[in-house]
């Protein structure tokens, strides 16, 4: 497996094929616990007519050895993020997106305290991901494939209204858990 590299500030690593150790598992749950966030990021790409979810585990902190050790033994990619102010100690961000996402949560699910409500939804939100393809019923169009018989038209599907809610409810309901400062069960994210 290959990765690229972002930038020069970039490093990502392909997820480890052999099991994270039991004290590792507790020790980058508790990071991930305390410093991280885990949900689903909902992005409208400039070329989709529709909007894209994807499951994110993220953490951002300033001690560059405990993110390297989450990549390391995790797997996902890091960098540097800009200052904000000069004067501030740099920020390191930790990330991984979907099937890796998911991975880790299976590596550390049982030893989350804080975000453990998060990680379940972002896996049944991976269940539901498995079985899009069979979502993918709304026609929105269609393209011509000229060949050597003449043309071939192909109807170009985007998935179903019925799954697109279901993913936003996914993320509707991770905002709300992630959501700060409303005194409730909803912690930093």
């Amino acid at each position: 497996m290959t990765w690229t590299i972002i930038n020069a500030d970039a490093r990502q690593i392909p997820m480890a094929d052999k099991s994270v150790e039991c004290v590792d598992a507790a020790y980058l749950a508790g990071i991930i616990d305390g410093e991280g966030y885990i949900g689903i990021k909902r992005m409208q790409p400039k070329n989709m007519k529709s909007v894209a979810y994807r499951a994110r585990i993220q953490v951002r902190m300033t001690d560059e050895p405990a993110i390297k050790f989450l990549r390391d033994t995790l797997g996902g990619m890091y960098y540097r993020e800009r200052q904000s102010k000069k004067g501030r100690k740099i920020l390191y961000c930790y990330q991984v997106s979907d099937r890796a996402a998911e991975s880790v949560l299976w590596s550390v699910i049982n030893y989350l305290r804080v975000k453990r409500k998060q990680a379940e939804l972002v896996l049944e939100f991976r269940d539901l991901q498995r079985s899009a393809s069979q979502y993918r019923t709304k026609i929105i169009g269609q393209r011509n494939f000229p060949n050597l018989y003449g043309n071939r038209v192909i109807q170009t599907r985007a998935h179903s209204d019925k799954y697109v809610a279901k993913c936003h409810e996914f993320y509707e309901q991770c905002k709300r858990l992630n959501r700060v400062g409303d005194g409730g069960d909803a912690l930093c994210g």
